[in-house]
């Protein structure tokens, strides 16, 4: 995740030409042409930063994009994530991806969402709004719960230990990431056709032992009263994590991912204010301190 924002922060420092404050005029407010260059200036950035820093990670070769092919078989093909048999990208693992990344493109308001926002409102480039959003979504308490999630499964280790794991959280020694949603107190519709997929990649699943313990973990939880009583289910973000996961995904590459697949959503909603009115987002405060405090001389 660093690495993809340091590379967001470099590529919007080569573009000053691009940044409003640099050319001392506003740019992008009521200007669809730039803005709609941008929007696809800022995926295809997004794709490449992405595959080159999962390159970088994993020792893979970078394959330059091809433009033959689409956005999701492009970003596959450029981390070198292709069928050893084909050279190219596995088209079930295409066809995932982009039915995965419908779903996950945008959620209502989420915290990362309105970082974008409250920056855009400022009126700076879109790349400098994306930032914000990346930076808020590594939150623990945000995207990042996904990454402790899989740690927090790796740490479990087989799923013998599942239970174990459960009377943990249960006596609130321990957390459950990934478990519990701000929005639902039911399962959350998404993961109803991510789990389709699952079944599409169920050979994969099966060859995986950390996706056993999650799932293992995941079918106690579901059945035991102290997650059902109070509405704790796993949200889709998780499981689509187990889709990354499932397709040979490392497990600390696989938040990058989701913020790849949240990238889409995000720009639609900086394009959309951009169609707006200049006006800046000022959180009001309400002071709850003491008043009529005196500084002693």
């Amino acid at each position: 995740m660093s690495m993809i924002v340091a590379g967001l922060s470099a590529l919007q420092a080569s573009q000053k030409e691009l940044t409003p404050a640099y050319m001392a005029r506003d740019l992008y407010l009521k200007n669809a042409g730039l803005v709609d260059s941008q929007c696809v200036h800022v995926l295809a950035s997004m794709a490449m930063i992405s595959a080159a820093s999962y390159c970088h990670h994993s020792g893979h070769k970078f394959n330059e994009p091809d433009p033959n092919m689409g956005y999701v078989e492009n970003m596959l093909w450029m981390m070198n994530h292709v069928d050893a048999a084909t050279g190219r990208p596995n088209p079930k693992y295409v066809r995932c991806v982009e039915k995965l990344w419908i779903l996950i493109a945008d959620h209502e308001m989420t915290c990362s969402t309105a970082a974008l926002l409250q920056t855009a409102s400022s009126l700076p480039d879109a790349l400098s709004a994306l930032i914000s959003a990346v930076s808020a979504f590594y939150g623990i308490l945000h995207g990042g719960a996904l990454e402790v999630a899989y740690k927090n499964i790796a740490e479990v280790g087989s799923a013998d230990n599942a239970q174990a794991k459960i009377d943990r959280v249960k006596r609130k020694e321990e957390r459950l990431f990934g478990y519990g949603h701000r929005i639902y107190r039911v399962t959350d519709p998404r993961a109803v056709f991510i789990k389709e997929m699952l079944s599409e990649l169920k050979d994969e699943v099966d060859r995986d032992p950390l996706l056993k313990v999650a799932f293992a973990i995941d079918d106690i939880a579901q059945k035991d009263e102290y997650f059902t009583s109070r509405g704790l289910k796993p949200n889709a973000d998780l499981f689509a994590t187990f889709v990354y996961k499932a397709m040979g995904f490392p497990a600390d590459f696989i938040l990058p991912m989701t913020v790849m697949s949240r990238t889409q959503g995000l720009v639609a909603h900086w394009k959309e204010a951009m169609s707006g009115s200049a006006r800046i987002w000022r959180p009001q405060q309400l002071y709850k301190g003491e008043f009529g405090n005196k500084i002693d001389e």
